[in-house]
């Protein structure tokens, strides 16, 4: 008499015919006899994972319910697990996601491999210090390999994206160490790229270059370091390399934007922005928000506000950078009465003060304005009554209207209008009543011509290192023999470039021609008081500069070759701001030239 075999045995031999129809390529008929095994036996954990492995190969949701079956049925077996977790990331569940790899790792015990999954769930999730801790417990459990190598780039990623940056780069240096390929020498030079130290980061990227010189990829990160790293010229040969093996490269084609943007080459910056853009599909490769700010930008150095302000839009579209006040809808631009406009900002005191000259004109024609943003504003707008009020981000809003909201930078298509550059509001700030009071006569033991200060701005703006020519190359200016006894030199700089004061501009502490504000202002209203009592401001372009301006004080504006836009090209002037002179690099880095010309022109301002 022969044995009949059993559910589980006929279940085991329906799922070897199912794995040998796979092989053959047969992926419908695998899936039938797979279905044909758990109908002989329900708890097959092995069926119900190969189902789940064909149903994930066409995305079918149901691929998830499978693989949960295989780790009910066989929850000791890991690939059970990973396989489930894996399928529900790919469906962009990663909460569900994690929540299977914490039953997984109770059962099992600490894993490397569900530990870096975990991470990689919880990043997805936007919870990075969570996902640095799965990251780092997974490595504790990974044997030296390419799984270990993968993960330490995983926890690189996640350090940035919680801004521990000594630590990303001490682990992007130790896959280094253990991989020293291409690609981990380029990972490196992107992390201390973005850690902010840039010139660590060249040699790293050109080690990549040298190690395959044939990826046009790897030319385009060395030149995006050599841009900010200010070596234009090296630059511009990694991505003419980069175009000649990749012609339609859009990031090669991004990078030419940038250079020829430090180059004071509008032009060639905006056609290098549209190429970029025709490369680039919607969805998919560069961040577009980039590219179109990219060519705003260089559509407005050109003067073309009416064209470069919609470009320039996009940037509210990159991460980080959209509404201020949640729940508060965005205003449409549309100028109507009865509006009621709440101006905000979260960085870029510079930006608010010059735009801000526009809330008269729309308050003229009948819409309500208020500011809220940065607490070093607040004294100073509501001083100078351009608005209704102002206060800080956190200040609740009059609850009697409907409010919408804009950023400042929203209202520079205001400028393509009938209101033009609004420069005959200058002056249209004024420092607050108490804080002149309380800085009078600061400056009565300076010789007559006084000269308010500032060399550097903010490090959060990641072209810092350009446009700031720091205290070291002003030293000749204020050494000058032909100025001494005549000149008084005020500082008002803060934050880091004080640092200058400790260093290479220690000397000036003993000096009775130079007196330093920097460390006691409490707000913009302090610096107002002090700039209302100064001949001249000599400033890099940062809020001090258009305080100045704004104030209706005399300016001099020391630019770098790839400044911003609104300075335009090539102008010694400001349809911004009349009291304004604009003193340019002939290229790039060459400050000590734009402080000869100012001591020139200092002389001259002297002797009169």
């Amino acid at each position: 008499m022969t044995d009949v075999p059993d559910a589980d045995e006929r279940a085991r031999m329906l799922l070897a015919q199912a794995h040998a129809r796979l092989d053959a390529g047969d992926g419908a008929g695998a899936e039938a006899l797979c279905r044909d095994a758990l109908a002989q036996d329900p708890a097959c954990a092995a069926a119900w994972n190969m189902l789940g492995v064909l149903l994930l190969q066409r995305r079918d949701a149901a691929a998830a319910e499978c693989f949960a079956q295989a780790a009910h049925h066989g929850p000791q077996v890991l690939e059970h697990h990973r396989n489930l977790a894996g399928a529900l990331y790919q469906m962009g569940r990663p909460a569900d996601a994690a929540a299977a790899l914490g039953r997984a790792l109770s059962l099992l015990g600490p894993h490397g491999g569900l530990l870096a999954a975990l991470g990689d769930a919880r990043m997805a999730q936007g919870d990075a210090p969570g996902a640095v801790t799965a990251y780092r417990a997974g490595l504790d459990h990974l044997a030296p390999g390419p799984e270990r190598i993968r993960v330490q780039g995983n926890l690189v990623r996640a350090l940035c994206a919680c801004g521990w940056w000594d630590e990303a780069v001490a682990v992007a240096r130790e896959r280094v160490t253990l991989a020293p390929g291409a690609l981990t020498w380029r990972d490196l030079a992107n992390t201390l790229l973005v850690a902010g130290q840039v010139d660590a980061a060249v040699e790293p990227a050109l080690t990549a270059v040298a190690l395959a010189p044939d990826r046009a990829d790897l030319r385009v990160v060395a030149s995006a370091v050599l841009i900010d790293a200010n070596r234009i010229d090296e630059a511009a040969a990694q991505v003419a390399s980069a175009l000649a093996l990749a012609p339609d490269m859009a990031e090669a084609q991004a990078n030419r934007g940038f250079i020829a943007l430090r180059r004071d080459d509008a032009v060639g910056a905006a056609a290098a922005f549209r190429a970029a853009l025709d490369g680039t599909p919607a969805g998919g490769g560069l961040p577009l928000a980039a590219l179109h700010e990219g060519l705003g930008t260089a559509l407005l150095r050109q003067g073309d506000i009416a064209g470069g302000a919609p470009h320039f839009a996009w940037r509210y579209r990159t991460p980080g950078l959209g509404p201020a006040l949640a729940g508060i809808p965005v205003w449409d631009g549309v100028v109507r009465p009865g509006v009621a406009l709440v101006v905000t900002a979260t960085q870029g005191l510079g930006d608010v003060m010059h735009f801000i000259r526009y809330a008269p004109f729309l308050r003229q024609a009948g819409m309500r304005v208020i500011f809220r943003g940065m607490g070093a504003l607040v004294d100073l707008l509501n001083a100078s009554g351009l608005v209704e009020e102002a206060g800080p981000l956190a200040q609740l809003l009059p609850p009697d209207a409907a409010w919408v909201q804009a950023d400042c930078l929203a209202l520079l298509p205001l400028a393509a209008t009938s209101l033009g550059f609004a420069s005959d509001t200058v002056p249209y700030l004024v420092p607050p009543p108490d804080a002149v009071q309380h800085w009078a006569g600061v400056l009565d033991g300076l010789p007559p011509f006084r000269v308010a200060l500032v060399w550097a701005g903010s490090t959060r703006l990641s072209y810092h290192r350009h446009r700031a020519p720091r205290l070291a190359p002003l030293l000749p200016l204020l050494d000058d023999p032909a100025l001494a006894g005549r000149v008084g030199w005020v500082c008002v700089q803060t934050d880091d470039g004080r640092r200058d004061l400790a260093t290479v501009g220690a000397g000036l502490a003993d000096r009775t021609d130079f007196l330093d504000l920097g460390d006691r202002l409490r707000s913009l209203a302090d610096t107002a008081a002090i700039l209302a009592q100064a001949d001249l401001v000599i400033a890099l372009d940062t809020g001090v500069a258009h305080l100045a301006g704004a104030l209706g004080r005399r300016l001099w504006l020391m630019l770098d070759t790839g400044s911003e836009w609104r300075w335009f090209l090539g102008r010694e002037d400001s349809p911004w701001y009349p009291t304004a002179r604009l003193f340019r690099q002939r290229r790039p880095g060459d400050w000590p030239g734009v402080v000869a010309d100012m001591a020139a022109a200092l002389r001259a301002q002297v002797a009169e």
